[in-house]
C-alpha cells in the first residue's frame, strides 16, 4: 500500500459513487461483499450502469477503485486497483454542547464533510439539551449513521467518531475553549470545545487551558462547530 492523498482525493472525486464497507470486506482480490442496503442503493437509487467506476473505503484509511458489474444475482463491485492507504490527516477534535432539535444532525454532517476527526457531545452547566443514557444510545447510533453518509458524500476514507455525551468539566482542561476575546486558532490546537447558547460559566472558563476566538459575531453552537472546523483546516494547510 502507498499513500498519495492528493491523487487519491482526485480519483475518488471522479468516481460515480463512494462506498463504505466493513474492514474485513475490503479487498483487491475479488468481488467486494456488500450489504443488502448498499447493494440496493447503488442498483436501485443511484442506478449505476455496467462499467461505472466507484471508490470503496473501510473507513480506516484504506480504499480501492472498483468497476460495477450486473448479473442475475444483483450488482457486483470488482476492484480495478490495488488497495491503497492514506495516513490519518491532522484533523481537529471538536467537543460541543448539544444544540436544540435537529441542529445536532447538521452539526455532525458538516463537521464530517470538513474533515473533523471526532465530535464529542457535552453536557455543560448552561446546557438546555441533556440526554439520559437510553436516549444517548439511540441518538449516537443515528448520528454515526449521518456521519457515515457524510463520509460517502465527501469521499473521506477515515470515519469520523461521534461520542458522548460527556460532562464538560471532565474534558475542558485538555481543550481550548471557543470564547470571544481569545487568541486566534492555531495549527497546534487539536481539541476545541464549543459551549451552549447560554455560554460557558466562569467555573468552566477557569478549567480551560486557553481561549480561542472564532470571529466577531455571536454564533449558534452548531455554527461555531463549523467555524472551528474550517479555521482548524485552514491553519493546517
Amino acid at each position: 500500500m502507498s499513500g498519495a492523498p492528493a491523487a487519491g482525493v482526485e480519483a475518488r472525486r471522479r468516481a460515480a459513487a463512494h462506498v463504505l464497507v466493513e474492514p474485513d470486506h475490503l479487498t483487491d482480490s475479488g468481488p467486494i461483499e456488500l450489504t443488502d442496503e448498499v447493494e440496493h442503493h447503488l442498483r436501485r437509487v443511484v442506478r449505476l450502469p455496467d462499467g461505472a467506476e466507484v471508490s470503496i473505503t473501510d473507513g480506516a484509511g484504506n480504499w480501492v477503485l472498483a468497476r460495477v458489474q450486473h448479473d442475475r444475482n444483483g450488482l457486483l463491485l470488482t476492484p480495478s486497483t490495488h488497495v491503497d492507504h492514506e495516513p490519518r490527516p491532522d484533523a481537529v477534535r471538536l467537543a460541543s454542547a448539544i444544540p436544540k432539535g435537529d441542529r445536532v444532525d447538521w452539526l455532525v454532517q458538516k463537521a464530517t464533510e470538513l474533515g473533523a476527526d471526532e465530535v464529542m457531545l457535552l453536557h455543560a452547566q448552561h446546557s438546555v439539551v441533556r440526554w439520559n443514557e437510553q436516549r444517548a444510545d439511540k441518538q449516537l447510533t443515528r448520528l454515526r449513521r449521518i456521519a457515515d453518509e457524510a463520509l460517502r458524500q465527501s469521499r473521506r476514507v477515515w470515519r469520523m467518531e461521534v461520542s458522548g455525551p460527556r460532562d464538560a468539566s471532565g474534558i475542558l482542561p485538555d481543550a481550548v475553549l471557543a470564547e470571544p476575546g481569545g487568541r486566534s486558532l492555531a495549527a497546534t490546537d487539536s481539541f476545541v470545545a464549543i459551549g451552549p447558547e447560554g455560554g460557558w460559566t466562569d467555573d468552566e472558563l477557569a478549567l480551560a487551558r486557553e481561549k480561542v476566538d472564532l470571529g466577531e459575531n455571536v454564533l449558534r453552537t452548531e455554527t461555531a462547530v463549523v467555524a472551528a472546523a474550517v479555521l482548524a483546516a485552514a491553519a493546517r494547510r
